[in-house]
């Protein structure tokens, strides 16, 4: 996205106007990361992948920033909960990042395809990987990785867990708050989910025909704003547009900032009838 000795130089330096001057590029930079990330995840059939059902992911797309694959592959993983890859095209060649789940090394399967002489380069460790293979092998790639992972005897019901259960009164800034001392998120450290019980669905509106935006509210009036990403003709969606009764909410607790006012939200990512 841009010059990676911008961060060095942020770090290392102690003129204040370096400094400043660095921190405003990448403020910049991030922002448009952002934006270029969301375009390209809207362009995504998820509907079609859900329905694929494959048991590892593989999105290839020859128009992707290539410092744009290891991040819509995380999104991916963290949406399906199934391991990732994605494939961009790069200087005649194809260029691919891969993030797993805990229970698939996908260091080790990349770097035996490696010795395979499926791909021409690549490493990493047991959550993400990173590779190189010329387009006609593209085909193999896939086969490859889809039944080394049939091989593995991995069980992967697709069930997202929780860290705790929690009262609908959490859903507060000073909760959040307390949640942000925990960051930065990632790899070892997710970010944590809760589990909310009894919540009625109240006002859902499709967002650009793939997401639900709705308020949830628990049994003694609290409201709850959520948001389910890419759900339109989902199980989750189909229940938030149309299910009556009480239902529990498994999600996370995260920060929307909309015409420059921050708003609380609770990102679904599953529903318990």
């Amino acid at each position: 996205m841009g010059k990676s000795q911008y961060a060095t130089e942020l770090l290392s330096s102690n003129n204040d106007q370096v400094i400043k001057d660095r921190s405003t590029y990448l403020i910049k930079l991030n922002n448009k990361r952002k934006e270029i990330e969301t375009l390209i995840l809207n362009e995504i059939d998820f509907q079609k992948i859900e329905k694929e059902n494959k048991e590892v992911i593989i999105y290839y797309n020859p128009n992707i920033n290539e410092g744009l694959i290891g991040i819509i592959a995380a999104r991916l993983k963290d949406y399906f909960n199934k391991p990732s890859i994605v494939i961009t095209v790069s200087n005649e060649l194809l260029k691919g990042s891969a993030r797993s789940i805990y229970n698939y090394n996908i260091g080790r399967v990349i770097k035996n395809s490696f010795h395979k002489g499926i791909i021409i380069g690549g490493g990493g460790h047991n959550m993400a990987a990173g590779f190189t293979l010329n387009k006609e092998n593209l085909k193999d790639f896939e086969n490859y990785i889809l039944e080394d992972f049939l091989n593995s005897n991995i069980v992967n019901n697709n069930i997202f867990l929780y860290e705790s259960e929690v009262s609908s009164l959490a859903f507060n800034q000073n909760f959040y708050n307390d949640i942000k001392k925990l960051e930065p998120f990632g790899t070892g450290n997710p970010v944590p989910t809760f589990l909310l019980r009894d919540l009625r669905v109240i006002k859902p509106i499709v967002l650009n025909n793939k997401h639900i935006s709705s308020i949830l509210r628990s049994k003694t009036g609290f409201s709850i704003k959520s948001i389910s990403f890419n759900s339109i003709n989902t199980k989750i969606g189909d229940h938030l547009m149309n299910y009556k009764n009480s239902l529990n909410v498994i999600g996370q607790i995260n920060e929307n900032i909309w015409n420059n006012k921050k708003i609380l939200q609770l990102t679904i990512r599953d529903l318990i009838l």
